[in-house]
């Protein structure tokens, strides 16, 4: 550790009104997953502020699921809210790419419209930890300081679509049935999919005709102005067409990957919308998980590996 590193975090340590704001994150983890640590513990990364790790037994949470384990994550040394708020998106961020790159099931527990509050050190007492020192880590939390490490060392800010699809992705696991799991993790690419507006003049003269010939129809005002509305839908592609040119883009030599999202989305539409399921639920589960992680990988690299 540099000395001005030091000199950073004694500042952050000792006198908390020069950097007064942090920000808390809650994280669940799934039975088969446990940081294997005792107590609290202070993560060591090449950041000047402080990142801390508390159990947290008090959740709602963790009163009705006795054999997970919950950590609250406060990230201390900030002079302004609003960095604070910021780099608690990313520490969001790293926590749950490092669930994914570590195939284990997380949660992000939080009732704000972000997943990571932030607080004021100098009023929140409850939060703040004094006399506190140890800097060693178990073999459990190793694993997410690589990824979490990746993340907030990288300039690029948090990405907030990737931000709810990784969290769709990583709590998945924690649903109780495999329809159940299977929905939330093909889910998941949804926010990844950014719909684009078809450029063709033809494709609009032919909307615009339509709605016309709606005004001048004898269909009932109200039902015609849904229809003009959602004809207006045929300009811009569906979600799932955006999601297969996502997979195009981001696996172009994986055309076996495009095929199991393709029927994944099937899939997941008959479940929601029929009520049905699939003899093969679990195996094509683990299929698309594979193809969701490649996915989450490659974004990962180009956006914050470079």
């Amino acid at each position: 550790m540099t000395r001005k590193k030091e000199r950073e975090q004694e500042i952050i340590t000792i006198s908390p009104n020069r950097r007064p704001y942090g920000v808390r994150l809650a994280l669940l983890l799934e039975t088969s997953t446990k940081f294997n640590i005792q107590g609290d513990c202070v993560l060591l990364t090449s950041q000047d502020y402080i990142i801390r790790l508390i159990p947290n037994t008090t959740e709602p949470d963790i009163l009705s699921l006795p054999n997970h384990q919950c950590w609250d994550i406060l990230v201390e040394g900030f002079s302004t809210a609003g960095e604070a708020e910021k780099i608690g998106l990313k520490v969001a961020l790293g926590l749950l790419w490092g669930a994914v790159s570590r195939q284990f099931a997380a949660k992000l527990l939080y009732s704000t419209p972000l997943p990571c509050s932030v607080y004021d050190r100098t009023k929140s007492k409850g939060l703040m930890m004094t006399g506190h020192a140890t800097i060693e880590i178990g073999l459990g939390i190793s694993g997410i300081v690589g990824p979490l490490e990746s993340i907030i060392s990288s300039k690029s800010p948090a990405d907030l679509k990737l931000l709810i699809a990784m969290e769709l992705f990583a709590s998945s696991r924690l649903e109780t049935t495999a329809r159940s799991r299977f929905v939330g993790m093909v889910s998941s690419l949804e926010p990844l999919a950014d719909q684009q507006k078809y450029q063709h003049p033809e494709l609009d003269r032919l909307i615009s005709s339509f709605k016309n010939e709606l005004s001048s129809s004898t269909i009932p005002s109200e039902i015609a102005n849904i229809i003009k509305n959602r004809i207006d839908s045929l300009k811009i592609e569906s979600v799932s067409g955006a999601i297969r040119r996502l997979v195009r883009q981001l696996l172009p030599n994986e055309p076996e990957s495009l095929e199991i999202i393709d029927e994944a989305y099937n899939i997941r539409s008959r479940i929601l919308h029929d009520g049905a399921t699939d003899s093969d639920l679990e195996l094509k589960g683990r299929e698309v998980e594979a193809v969701i992680r490649r996915i989450f990988d490659e974004i990962i690299k180009s956006e914050y590996l470079q």
